[in-house]
């Protein structure tokens, strides 16, 4: 018999089912691949959509990536909630949507948010909703 593999629970039977399992040497030695592959800390935004986990966002944080992407409000609280310096919602945010980013915005002023806006319509709802309750920014274009 071979010694127990990585993956392998010893406790699997205390286990309730289902359950994330995450296994934090594992996680750090893949942000430690991605920062050597790339060589800057900070031109990385790797995207909390795959794992939507605080956890592996805190371990790349301890790791010193400061920059996140993400798909949706909720992965945009939950990276406000670390506390991530920087975060960049990948789609325009409009309607209903805009206003929870907005709240957002306001729950954690100490991250910066910004979003992707694709149109001038757009882009003018943004602006007037964020004008409206006094939040300035920058466009990049």
């Amino acid at each position: 018999m071979h010694g127990k593999k990585w993956f392998e629970i010893s406790n699997a039977n205390e286990i309730d089912s289902p359950a994330l399992l995450v296994y934090p040497e594992r996680v750090k030695a893949n942000i430690l691949t991605a920062i050597k592959m790339i060589g800057d800390v900070n031109r990385l935004r790797p995207h909390v959509k795959t794992h939507k986990c605080a956890g592996v966002v805190k371990l790349m944080m301890d790791a010193g990536i400061s920059k996140f992407k993400c798909a949706t409000i909720a992965e945009a609280e939950m990276l406000g909630i670390c506390q991530a310096a920087d975060v960049l919602l990948a789609y325009q945010p409009l309607g209903p949507k805009l206003q929870r980013f907005i709240a957002l915005i306001k729950k954690y002023p100490e991250t910066t948010f910004s979003c992707i806006t694709d149109n001038l319509i757009s882009a003018g709802e943004q602006s007037n909703a964020f004008t409206a309750c006094r939040i300035t920014g920058t466009c990049i274009y």
